[in-house]
C-alpha cells in the first residue's frame, strides 16, 4: 500500500478538506471524499474508502487529522484541514476549517492585518517588528519557534510570494498582489540581509495580499506548489460532491 504522506519532501499530491466540530462527542471531524485522487485522475469510478487510523497532531490544527486508505487504488492519505498542507506547523492563509476569512482586527490599509500573524507569513511580521524568535534552549520546549525556524518561516514566505527568483506565482496579476508591487517586494527582499528587512519585504507584499479580492486560500496552496514548496492540493468540494484540483479554482474568479 502506498501511502501519499510519507516523504519529508512533500507528496506529489495532497487532499484538503473541511473539518468541523462534532455535536456528539465535541471532536473535529472532516467532510469524508467519496473517492481518492487516484481514482478521479485515472477516471476508474468509485472508490472503496475506509477509516485507516487518526493521526495526532501537536502542531499545526492541533486535533487529529483522518487518514483513509483506498482499497480499490491501494493507496492511503491524510484529510488536512483547508488552510494546512503536510509536514506544515502552522496555516498556510488565515481562513477557519470551513474555509471562511478569519476577520481583520484594526485598519489593514498600511500593513497586513494581525489575522496573517498565526500563519506561515506571521514569521515575517515578528522580524519586521525587530521580534527575533528566541534561541530553543535545552531544558525548553520549543513555543513560538527558534532563529533558525524564523529564518526558515520567512524563505517559505518569500518563496510563496515570489520573491525569490520566480515571477510566475499565482499571487501575482490582477486578483493578488499588482506587478509593481510584486517587483517593489522582490527588489527588497534580494537587497537585504538582515532578518529585519527580509521580514519588512514579505509584509510589504503580504500587505497587497490582504486587500485582494481573490480566492485567498486557493491562490495561496497553488503558489505554494507552483513554487515547489508542496505537492498540487486537492478540494473536497462538499457542496457539489467533487473532488477538485485547487490550481483550476485558483484560476476561475
Amino acid at each position: 500500500m502506498d501511502l501519499c504522506t510519507n516523504s519529508r519532501h512533500g507528496a506529489p499530491y495532497f487532499l484538503i478538506t473541511t473539518y468541523n466540530c462534532s455535536a456528539e462527542d465535541g471532536r473535529m471531524r472532516p467532510s469524508v471524499p467519496d473517492r481518492c485522487i487516484q481514482g478521479v485522475e485515472n477516471e476508474t469510478g468509485a472508490c472503496h474508502l475506509v477509516v485507516h487510523h487518526w493521526r495526532n497532531r501537536k502542531t499545526g490544527p492541533e486535533f487529529p487529522l483522518l487518514v483513509l486508505q483506498c482499497r480499490t487504488h491501494g493507496v492511503a492519505f491524510t484529510l488536512y484541514p483547508l488552510a494546512h498542507v503536510p509536514y506544515g506547523r502552522v496555516a498556510v492563509a488565515p481562513v477557519d476549517t470551513d474555509g471562511r476569512l478569519l476577520p481583520a482586527e484594526g485598519d489593514s490599509s498600511t500593513e497586513p492585518p494581525s489575522i496573517w500573524e498565526e500563519t506561515i507569513f506571521g514569521a515575517a511580521q515578528d522580524a519586521a517588528e525587530g521580534v527575533a524568535w528566541p534561541r530553543k534552549e535545552d531544558n525548553c520546549p520549543e513555543a513560538g519557534g527558534s532563529p533558525r525556524t524564523q529564518r526558515r518561516r520567512i524563505e517559505l514566505a518569500a518563496d510563496v510570494l515570489g520573491l525569490r527568483g520566480q515571477d510566475n506565482s499565482p499571487l501575482i496579476g490582477p486578483l493578488g498582489i499588482s506587478a509593481l508591487g510584486h517587483q517593489e517586494a522582490k527588489r527588497a527582499y534580494q537587497g537585504a540581509t538582515a532578518y529585519r528587512t527580509l521580514g519588512s519585504a514579505v509584509c510589504q507584499a503580504v500587505g497587497e495580499l490582504a486587500l485582494a479580492p481573490c480566492p485567498l486560500l486557493d491562490m495561496v496552496l497553488a503558489a505554494g506548489f507552483a513554487a515547489g514548496r508542496w505537492g498540487k492540493p486537492w478540494r473536497w468540494d462538499t457542496s457539489r460532491g467533487q473532488l477538485r484540483e485547487v490550481m483550476a479554482r485558483a484560476r476561475s474568479p
